[in-house]
C-alpha cells in the first residue's frame, strides 16, 4: 500500500468517525432532527399549519432551516400506561389510582395498567396523518405524550370506572370479577379507539383498594356468609345423623322379621323348655315327650257281686 493510499484510508475513516457529529451539528442547527426507533415523524409547518404529506421513518430526517418545520414523533411500539395508588410508580406522582363506584354504592381505588399500540400501514400513511389531524390540538406541547395525558387517559379511567359499576362491591374483590372488569375495559376502549388507528392489547387490573365503609360491608357480608355455610354444614350434619339412626331401626326391624319367619310351631311349642331343668337332659334340649298313655279303669264292684258290707 503507497502513501496516497493510507492517506485516502485516513481520511475514510475520519470520515465516517464524523458523521455523528455532522448529523448532530445538523440537527442543532435546525436543518433536520431524528425520529426514534420504533416511532413515525409528521412533519408540521407551523407557518400554514400543514402536515406534510411524506410520513418520515426512524433514523436523521434533514428538514429545511428557518422555515417552521417542526418534526412531532408518533410512537408505533407498545406503551404502558400505569395509574396505581403508589405515589413512586406510574405515570404521575402521588395517589393516581381510579376512583369507581360499584353497584353496591361502595367505593373502590383500582390500580390499572393499559398497555396499547398504533397501527401503522406503510401502504395507508393517511391514517395516522388522520389521528394528528383529528386531535391536533392534544398534541400541542408534548407531542405524543400530551394527547396520551389529554386524550387517551381520560378514556382510560372512565371504560375502567364503568366496568366495576356493572358489579357488586362482592363480585368486584373476587379474581373473576377483576378479570371480567378488564375485559369489559378493553372491549369498550376498542370501540372508541380503533377507529383511530389505535389497539388496546390488555387492561390489567393490578390492585383494588376499598376505603372503610367498604370494609365493613366486606366483613359483614364475610360472616354472614360464613354463618351460611356453617348451617348448611349443620343441616346435613343432622340429615346424616337421622339417616344412620332410620337404618338401624330398619336393620333392627329386618333382623326381627327375619327371627320371626325362622320359627316353626314346634320350635315355639317347646321353647319354653330352654328355661326348665330337667334331671339328665342337657339345658335348651328338645324332649320328645311321646303321647300319654291311655288311662285303664280299675274294676269295681258290680250288682251282681256283694259288696264287702254285706249289702
Amino acid at each position: 500500500m503507497n502513501i496516497n493510499d493510507k492517506g485516502m484510508c485516513a481520511f475514510a475513516t475520519r470520515l465516517w468517525r464524523g458523521i455523528p457529529l455532522i448529523i448532530a451539528l445538523l440537527t442543532l442547527s435546525g436543518c433536520g432532527t431524528v425520529v426514534k426507533t420504533g416511532n413515525v415523524g409528521l412533519v408540521v409547518n407551523h407557518f400554514s399549519g400543514k402536515v406534510d404529506g411524506k410520513v418520515r421513518h426512524a433514523g436523521f430526517n434533514p428538514l429545511p432551516p428557518m422555515s417552521g418545520f417542526e418534526m412531532v414523533e408518533i410512537p408505533t411500539h407498545k406503551r404502558t400506561y400505569t395509574m396505581v395508588r403508589d405515589s413512586g410508580e406510574g405515570s404521575r406522582q402521588g395517589d393516581d389510582s381510579v376512583r369507581v363506584n360499584t353497584a353496591s354504592t361502595n367505593v373502590l381505588n383500582v390500580d390499572i395498567s393499559v398497555t396499547y399500540h398504533l397501527t401503522f400501514d406503510p401502504n395507508n400513511e393517511d391514517a395516522i396523518k388522520n389521528l394528528y389531524a383529528k386531535y391536533r390540538s392534544q398534541f400541542q406541547g408534548k407531542g405524543f405524550n400530551a394527547f396520551e395525558e389529554n386524550q387517551l387517559r381520560p378514556l382510560f379511567r372512565k371504560y375502567v370506572s364503568n366496568a366495576f359499576g356493572k358489579m357488586t362491591t362482592v363480585e368486584a374483590m373476587t379474581g373473576e370479577g377483576k378479570t371480567r372488569a378488564a375485559e369489559d375495559a378493553k372491549a369498550e376502549l376498542n370501540k372508541m379507539l380503533n377507529a383511530d388507528s389505535i389497539i388496546v392489547d390488555e387492561v390489567r387490573i393490578r390492585a383494588i383498594w376499598p376505603d372503610e365503609n367498604t370494609k365493613n360491608t366486606l366483613r359483614t357480608h364475610l360472616v354472614a356468609e360464613q354463618n351460611l355455610r356453617l348451617s348448611a354444614l349443620n343441616q346435613q350434619l343432622a340429615s346424616l345423623v337421622n339417616a344412620r339412626a332410620v337404618s338401624k331401626a330398619e336393620a333392627e326391624a329386618k333382623a326381627t322379621r327375619t327371627r320371626a319367619s325362622s320359627l316353626t310351631p314346634r320350635l315355639v311349642k317347646f321353647k319354653h323348655l330352654d328355661d326348665i331343668r330337667i334331671i339328665g337332659v342337657p339345658q335348651g334340649a328338645i324332649v320328645n315327650a311321646g303321647a300319654a298313655p291311655e288311662r285303664t279303669s280299675m274294676p269295681g264292684p258290680t250288682n251282681s257281686e256283694p259288696s264287702a258290707n254285706g249289702e
